[in-house]
């Protein structure tokens, strides 16, 4: 009997060693979200993702612990000459690669936060990936620069 349970526990522990993996291979750097007025209707998150394993791995899904209608995977892509986002099903990071969300390329948004944090705050992400596991992950809430781009009477976002 006791050898069962034994063999059961550890069986149990091997099958979540296994889904964890993604999570312990997935490296987040910088994990910033956009400050924005009192009213805004969304917030943008970033950061880089570097998948250290041999595997590929994709954030599937975001959680947050800001309270919000609802959170996305997005990129913006070039559409009929205009910059233009498109929601996502996940974000992709190639083995021994990084992936890096960013103003104008892969990002996340926040849509309908019921308040707007404050340049200073924190916001907790909960990443979900591909394989079931998830990583938690803390972003401050800081500014970032909008700039005209010198070529065209397009903004450029830094």
């Amino acid at each position: 009997m006791k050898l069962s349970i034994f063999r059961a526990l550890g069986t149990l522990l091997l099958i979540l060693s296994v889904f964890s993996v993604s999570a312990e291979e997935l490296t987040v750097t910088d994990p910033w979200v956009r400050t924005a007025p009192p009213n805004a209707p969304a917030l943008a998150a970033f950061m880089t993702l570097e998948n250290r394993s041999g595997s590929d791995i994709s954030v599937v899904d975001i959680r947050t612990s800001l309270s919000v209608d609802r959170v996305e995977l997005h990129r913006t892509i070039m559409t009929d000459g205009m910059m233009k986002m498109h929601p996502q099903k996940l974000i992709p990071v190639p083995p021994h690669s990084s992936t890096e969300l960013k103003p104008g390329s892969w990002h996340i948004m926040l849509i309908g936060p019921k308040k707007v944090p404050t340049e200073g705050e924190v916001v907790h992400l909960i990443l979900v990936l591909s394989d079931g596991s998830e990583q938690i992950v803390t972003a401050s809430v800081r500014q970032g620069k909008m700039m005209m781009d010198g070529h065209s009477n397009k903004q450029k976002v830094d």
